[in-house]
């Protein structure tokens, strides 16, 4: 869940420093008509007017009860002052804690795709700015609509695989047999291919520390999703990891959640799209993985750090301009230093909204990249296409904010000479 503040409430206001002129002189002149009065009428008929009892009823009690009033104000007023100032400081050190969390981002390990770009790279697709989607008659259906889609002659593809058998049974040979495997695993093992390296690197530890895999899944098709990333990764001979299905509706959320559970195992995020009927206007198929890692261990010498995605925020309906200066805040980034927009999905009044968040630069056409203009509207896997996008644009001039609907992030993208060490000393809870 996102980082809330709120607990921490509106800072303290400070008393107001009391004024002595005009009215402690009017209390000092009070105190003295009032004590001189009363010692006067209480003062022993025939008793010269002299000597210390004298000066003590005329002087000291009226002048004493003025000094008693006025430290009993300025005793209040001490109390109320330092009652604010500690209530402020714990709550600016709360704070200063809960923004170094919120603040803390997850290092990019490294990004796959495997999209209907036409055999170009997804860098080069989205540089030379061509609408890829065209009028098709879907796989099912007679309607032509503009989608972009995989070009293979079948849907299934045949796999042969060997298959050994138990121990003892050393006398029989090893057989191979065919198995048909849909399109969309093929492809998503051809994505985590890509970084396979890295992968491979990150299992050479005990399994408790392997990465874990989320899969973005729309309802009533986890068990279909978790096992369909099961099998790519079977297929691209890469270990055997925990997957475990999340709402696609997260997006970029799934971050969000990351950071928050602090785990110390890398994450890999998966998200795909295949549309075997009626396929969305616009739409493409593909898929697409980010993984990741929180930073808190030394990472293995072949892995390196492509990117720093802070935080995510999910802005609220209307708040679009106050999820964009979040999304700055968690980033730890100026508004004037923001460098380029990936934007998909746009709600309505985007740069209306970039405008009120400070973010003037990224209301120019040259600072904005719209992924789904080019390669189509990838669903809710739109905003880790963006990050891939990102990355492999190779920016490093600045950070970049990643804008998917109401959802939004900041990215470091790291030069190519940069360390795997840990961001910080900090260890996740128990």
């Amino acid at each position: 869940m996102p980082v809330d503040l709120s607990p921490a409430g509106r800072p303290s206001a400070y008393p107001r420093r009391p004024r002595f002129w005009p009215w402690w002189c009017f209390i000092w002149i009070a105190c003295n008509i009032v004590g001189v009065t009363i010692a006067m009428l209480v003062w022993p008929k025939g008793q010269p007017a002299s000597g210390g009892a004298f000066w003590f009823w005329f002087v000291g009690v009226p002048n004493g009860a003025f000094v008693a009033l006025f430290g009993i104000e300025r005793i209040g007023y001490e109390g109320l002052w330092y009652r604010a100032h500690w209530r402020n400081h714990h709550r600016n050190r709360w704070l200063a804690e809960r923004l170094r969390i919120a603040q803390r981002p997850l290092q990019v390990l490294g990004v796959g795709y495997c999209l209907p770009l036409g055999g170009q790279v997804l860098a080069d697709a989205l540089a030379a700015g061509k609408y890829l989607p065209v009028e098709q008659i879907p796989r099912t259906g007679v309607e032509r609509v503009s989608h972009t889609r995989f070009e293979d002659a079948s849907w299934m593809v045949e796999e042969s695989t060997t298959v050994g058998f138990e121990d003892g049974e050393k006398s029989l040979d090893a057989k191979r047999t065919n198995q048909s495997v849909q399109l969309l695993t093929v492809k998503l093992a051809q994505t985590l291919e890509q970084f396979s390296g890295s992968l491979r690197a990150l299992t050479c530890y005990e399994r408790v520390w392997w990465p874990q895999v989320r899969v973005l899944s729309a309802p009533g098709r986890e068990q279909a999703e978790v096992a369909r990333v099961v099998e790519a990764l079977r297929i691209a001979g890469l270990p055997s990891l925990a997957v475990q299905a999340v709402p696609a509706s997260d997006g970029l959320m799934v971050a969000d959640a990351w950071l928050d559970a602090r785990e110390a195992r890398p994450l890999l995020v998966v998200a795909t799209a295949w549309h075997e009927n009626g396929p969305p206007e616009g739409s493409t198929e593909g898929c697409v993985a980010v993984l990741l890692s929180a930073g808190y261990f030394k990472l293995p010498e072949t892995v390196r750090v492509a990117a720093l995605l802070h935080r995510p925020v999910q802005g609220l309906a209307g708040g679009a301009a106050y999820g964009f200066a979040n999304a700055a805040l968690w980033g730890k980034t100026a508004y004037a230093s923001l460098v380029r927009a990936w934007i998909t999905r746009p709600v309505d009044g985007c740069d209306k909204a970039l405008y009120a968040a400070h973010m003037d630069v990224l209301t120019k056409d040259e600072a904005q990249r719209r992924p789904d203009r080019i390669v189509g509207d990838f669903g809710d896997g739109n905003g880790w296409l963006s990050v891939a996008a990102a990355v492999e644009s190779g920016v490093a001039d600045g950070p970049q904010l990643i804008i998917d609907g109401m959802q939004s992030a900041v990215l470091h993208v790291m030069p190519s000479t940069t360390d795997n060490h840990p961001i910080s000393d900090d260890r996740p809870q128990a």
